[in-house]
């Protein structure tokens, strides 16, 4: 099994940021040639309670909106990405993070959990919620100096898993506001065929990404002697994580790694991969199952 295709190029997409429309300091025509700049090809503008339609020649813009909602000891936002615009008024504040969820999904979008370490989302509350299409493990305004360091939701999100919840694909985003030092961090490297509003959005429900600051991901595959092979761009740590506390040979470590390999142990019922370089950058695999009857 191999979590990414062999042929399909990689699209980089910046899937959560503000602009002036709600609390963000630049205008959408502003932001999107920013993003351009950076290298990125995908941008999603995603301002509070407000979708935010604006165009480029260079960018693929997705139609998005951030929907909040407080909750007793935490609040929850939810990401709306390629829905229908027109669709999407019928949001509802005082309802519930499922009827938004749902809302989202049922206009033809993908619903994003945002930032659940920032936003103090328990376990429980995370299992509760259905239809969604991905998670923040990455959210790079969460973190100094705007915010205190959350901006890695990882350790969360294992908890969640490992207690039953289900399996999440995970991005990661800038949410940048003052487009600062929260600025061109983050990044969903999405794998589709052409740069087509069907074809991000299909890939998006479907899972077919992996989240970055910096460093690559080229494959994560799974063999049927139960072994994990990795390969990816330079990188001075390759880490495997799973609801097993322990794990012997979790962690490969070494000068200019570019593979790297893991032995499932007998208690894993999840995976996912993370690569560290030597500036501290990462990059995540969504997890998935491997279970002892996976083959």
């Amino acid at each position: 099994m191999k979590l990414f295709s062999d042929s399909l190029p990689f699209r980089r997409a910046c899937l959560h940021c503000h602009t002036t429309c709600s609390d963000g300091r630049l205008g959408p025509k502003e932001a999107a040639a920013l993003y351009q700049k950076a290298g990125y090809d995908i941008l999603a503008i995603t301002d509070h309670r407000k979708v935010t339609l604006t165009e480029s020649d260079a960018l693929l813009i997705l139609p998005g909106i951030e929907i909040d909602y407080s909750l007793p000891g935490q609040c929850a936002h939810i990401l709306g990405l390629g829905m229908d615009t027109e669709g999407i008024r019928a949001w509802n504040p005082d309802g519930t993070p499922q009827e938004g969820i749902d809302l989202i999904r049922d206009t033809g979008g993908a619903a994003i959990l945002a930032h659940p370490a920032w936003s103090l989302n328990t376990p429980q509350f995370m299992r509760s919620l259905r239809n969604l299409s991905g998670v923040e493990i990455w959210n790079s305004v969460s973190t100094l100096p705007l915010n205190g360091d959350r901006a890695d939701s990882s350790s969360l999100l294992d908890v969640t898993w490992a207690s039953g919840g289900r399996l999440l694909p995970v991005l990661a985003t800038d949410d940048t506001h003052r487009y600062e030092a929260e600025f061109a961090v983050a990044s969903t490297m999405i794998q589709c065929p052409d740069l087509s509003r069907t074809s991000v959005l299909d890939a998006l429900l479907h899972g077919r990404f992996y989240a970055t600051t910096g460093p690559e991901l080229v494959q994560v595959e799974l063999a049927e002697n139960r072994t994990v092979r990795v390969t990816c761009s330079e990188a001075a740590h390759v880490i495997f994580y799973s609801d097993s506390p322990w794990a012997e040979g979790r962690v490969v470590s070494g000068p200019h790694l570019t593979h790297a390999e893991y032995a499932l142990q007998p208690n894993d019922h999840f995976l996912r991969v993370e690569v560290r370089d030597t500036s501290g950058r990462k990059a995540w695999s969504s997890p998935f199952p491997v279970g002892k009857n996976l083959f």
